[in-house]
Parts: C-alpha cells; structure tokens; sequence
C-alpha cells in the first residue's frame, strides 16, 4: 500500500484484549476520532459498525455524501469505503463495532444481520435520524453497550449481544414507522432475495439466470417484479454493484485498472474502461485520480 491508498482499518484498540479477539468493541465515537485520526479519512473494514451520532455531522458513505443533525443512526456492512466528518467541536456519539461471528454465535443461519433494513439496502441510505420523543430510548440502549463491555463482568458477551439485537429491532420499528404502511408481499421477498443474492454473487453472475434459477422463478418474473419494486431493471442492480466494487478498489487499492476489471468480472479490461465510462463518465484511472485527491 502506498501514502495515497486508503486504509483497510482494523478494531479500535479499546477495552479488554478478550473482547476485542472475540469481534466487539464498544467506544465513546469521540475518543475513536481523537485516538485515531485515520477513521477522519475514508476507510474501509471486514466487520459491521453501527453509530450513535449526536449533533451535526457529514457522512461519506460508498461516494454518496449527506449531512446530518441531532440524534443519527449510521449502519456500515463490510468493505463499505465511509468516514464522519463532525460539524461542530459538540458531536459526540457511541460506536458498536463487531464480526458476523460474534454476532451470531450460536445462532444458525441465515444471519439477522442480512434480514435488517439497514446493512444492504441498496436504494435507501445507510442512516437514519431519530426523533426526539424516540431518541431517550435509542441513547439508553447505546449507553448500556457502552457500560457492559467497559465493565466486562460475567455474561458480558451474551448481554451485548442481546443488546445488539435489542437495538436493531428498536431501529427496525422506527425505520418502518417513518415508511407507508404496507404489508409484506412475495414481490417485495423476492426483491430483498435478489438483493442480497447479488451482495453474495455480484463478482461471478453477471447475467440474470443464475439468480433466477437460485430464487425459483423465470428471468423474465424477475426482472418484471424488481422493475416494480425498485424501479430498476434486474440488470441495472447488477451493473450498479459490480460499479461500485470497482469504485471502492479504484479508491483503496493497489491493483491495476485491468486487474481491477478481472477481480470484478470482466474478462477484457478494454470492455471494463468502456462500462465505467459509460456510467460514470470518466475512465477508470482518471476517477481513481480524481477520488483520492478530494479524500486526501
């Protein structure tokens, strides 16, 4: 890795060694930033994150900006490229940082994580503000977090691991609560399927069939019923991670531009240049030149 690339971050080095090595750490968002000053620049990690912001700040997530205020939720699956940016000297806040491992543990698949709203939502943004009649509960669930892994007393990885859940449940309510009431349907099922069916294949299944064949129904339905439920072709959803798997190794890698498009599907790097051009509107090299100097 040279000066200019961005760093892949590991756990912030806070609170017991034995919770650390097992996949959770939980931290004042303060002392992470002053501790840590590379978390200020965009980063990327292997594990999920989830943020109690209070007071305004700028979020940087996957090359999308938003500014926010007062009481925010930001939710960060692996190998999202983010950063914070704080507002004002008065932002504060609590980060949960943890493994698909530790959250789990023992819990067989399929993943909680991969059922929630936030991680891999594709069409919505990775955060939300609480109001403030719902944020004493919200603060409150962050501030036992806080105390149970600074205290680390017996029991201590169950109880987190119960308040994790406790508090995506809570922020699933509010997030649905803030959305028209409408009951699940098999095509919105079949579009959260598709979703995360590609989050999983996007690098090997380019064409629609294989999904179609995984989730049981025709490409044609498919494509037909993400249309309606997104208003984007199957294909487009597909175009648009593969896009932004190439932004990210553009943005924090070492790798060629031809090894770029190899790793994320493409088998001709000419045909790679060509795709990125068309939808981002400069080649490859001159994005990658252009993202690291705005972040540096």
């Amino acid at each position: 890795m040279n000066r200019r690339t961005i760093p892949a971050l590991q756990m912030s080095d806070y609170g017991q060694d034995s919770l650390r090595e097992q996949g959770v750490v939980v931290m004042p968002l303060e002392l992470s930033m002053s501790r840590e000053p590379a978390r200020m620049i965009p980063h990327f990690h292997d594990f999920f994150q989830v943020f109690l912001i209070q007071g305004p700040a700028r979020l940087m997530h996957d090359f999308r900006e938003y500014d926010v205020s007062g009481v925010t939720l930001f939710f960060l699956g692996p190998g999202q490229v983010h950063t914070i940016y704080p507002r004002s000297a008065a932002m504060r806040g609590t980060v949960a940082s943890f493994t698909q491992a530790f959250f789990d543990h023992p819990s067989p698949p399929p993943s909680m994580l991969f059922e929630l709203p936030f991680f891999f939502a594709s069409a919505a943004p990775p955060w939300f503000q609480v109001e403030k009649k719902e944020a004493g509960r919200i603060i409150a669930l962050f501030a036992d977090l806080q105390r149970e892994y600074d205290g680390g007393q017996r029991g201590v990885m169950e109880a987190l691991r119960a308040l994790l859940r406790l508090l995506f449940i809570e922020a699933s309510r509010l997030d649905a609560a803030g959305l028209p009431v409408r009951e699940a349907s098999r095509a919105a099922l079949l579009a959260r399927q598709f979703q995360l069916a590609v989050e999983h294949h996007f690098r090997e299944w380019q064409a629609l069939a294989p999904y179609a064949k995984q989730l049981g129904v025709t490409v044609n339905h498919l494509n037909d019923v993400i249309h309606e439920e997104t208003g984007h072709s199957a294909g487009e959803l597909i175009r648009h991670r593969r896009l932004l798997d190439a932004k990210r190794l553009l943005l924090h890698s070492d790798l060629s531009v031809s090894e770029i498009g190899y790793q994320t599907g493409f088998h001709d790097p000419s045909y790679f240049s060509r795709f990125f051009r068309r939808y981002v509107g400069e080649t490859p090299a001159q994005f990658r030149e252009a993202i690291r100097e705005k972040y540096h």
